[in-house]
């Protein structure tokens, strides 16, 4: 799970675990660029979705591991009305290349990232009252971390 809250303008604070990251948007779309747009972090993970998963492939067949370079865009779309396609360059060493593309492909689409997009995973959104958010323990005070009412079982 992450957790997202705007902190200032068009910037976003997202935190998974112990990590946090700022988004922001472009100047011309009335943000800063103070860090990735949403859909650059949506290309990075996915690059870094399938380099894993290549890398896993690779490292089964004997191929070198770390010389391999993947590049993630947003491709014009094929169909007329159709949303952005997602492409996916390796760049690889020629002994890694020498099974074919179809190998390093399918790889690239299996990991758990690409794999849902690739799958059209369902999205679901629901709404509820911002009281009954839980609060991350970072922001939480020493009261709030005892009070029994703000302690928040998971629905």
């Amino acid at each position: 799970m992450v957790w997202v809250r705007p902190i200032a303008g068009k910037k976003l604070l997202g935190s998974a675990g112990r990590h946090s990251v700022v988004t922001d948007r472009k100047p011309a779309d009335g943000g800063t660029d103070a860090g990735c747009t949403s859909g650059e972090l949506l290309l990075l993970a996915i690059g870094s979705c399938a380099t894993g998963s290549i890398r896993k492939a690779l490292a089964a067949s004997g191929s070198p591991i770390d010389d391999i370079h993947v590049e993630v865009e947003f491709a014009p779309a094929k169909a007329q009305h159709a949303r952005d396609a997602i492409l996916i360059t390796a760049y690889l060493p020629q002994s890694a290349l020498a099974g074919g593309a179809a190998p390093i492909a399918a790889a690239a689409t299996a990991g758990g990232v690409v794999s849902r997009i690739v799958l059209g995973s369902e999205v679901e959104v629901r709404c509820r009252p911002i009281e009954d958010f839980p609060l991350p323990r970072a922001n939480r005070t020493l009261n709030e971390k005892t009070s029994p009412t703000h302690r928040r079982e998971k629905t």
